[in-house]
């Protein structure tokens, strides 16, 4: 469809919404964000029984074998600064498959010093949410592998920082799903996407 190659600027997504080409097209738009609050509270719900397996295999089944190191907390933060990088990049690489987009149109940014992958193109619904769900499916699998092989303070922590930051990603898929919308365009500036159908609401 043609308007799978519409692009969003960087202007307010309120912008997207008054845009008359959607409207005089039969298009309609309905915006789903979230808060920071609400991405932190339901993406602690959405990652939490992926945390709980980590957790419950490691102390079940590889606690014997661990190798544990003290130093947990910059062990952490380690972990999460090589991740959320990563995560992001996955994001991108995503939508860029699955959009079969342009460089242009797949933009990294920083928000509040973190680095955020937003997309700039409307997608339909699996291209959107191959984009959503890479991070998850490399990093969180991969945490998962990496536990086994080698358990310990590192790898359980690795695997923790991974299925946390994907919550919110799993969040905003179930959304995105449950919404029913033809298409769906990234937020450029808040946890979310915008819905867009096709004729009457």
């Amino acid at each position: 469809m043609a308007i799978g190659r519409i692009m969003i600027t960087d202007k307010k997504m309120k912008d997207l919404q008054e845009t008359n080409y959607l409207q005089e097209n039969g298009w309609h738009v309905r915006t789903y964000t979230m808060s920071g609050r609400q991405t932190y509270l339901q993406g602690i719900l959405f990652a939490l029984p992926f945390l709980l397996l980590a957790g419950g295999m490691y102390r079940t089944f590889l606690l014997e074998r661990a190798v544990l190191l003290d130093h947990t907390g910059i062990i952490l933060l380690a972990a999460a600064a090589v991740s959320l990088p990563v995560h992001e990049a996955l994001h991108g690489l995503g939508w860029k498959w699955g959009g079969r987009l342009n460089r242009g149109q797949i933009s990294m940014i920083f928000c509040h010093g973190m680095p955020m992958c937003t997309c700039r193109a409307v997608l339909i619904v699996r291209a959107y949410l191959t984009g959503t769900l890479l991070p998850f499916a490399v990093l969180g699998s991969g945490s998962f592998i990496y536990l086994v092989i080698c358990p310990g303070t590192v790898s359980l922590l690795t695997a923790l920082v991974n299925l946390t930051l994907s919550g919110a990603d799993l969040a905003i898929a179930y959304k995105v799903l449950r919404s029913g919308a033809d298409m769906v365009a990234d937020s450029p500036d808040e946890a979310g996407f915008v819905a867009l159908f096709r004729g009457e609401e």
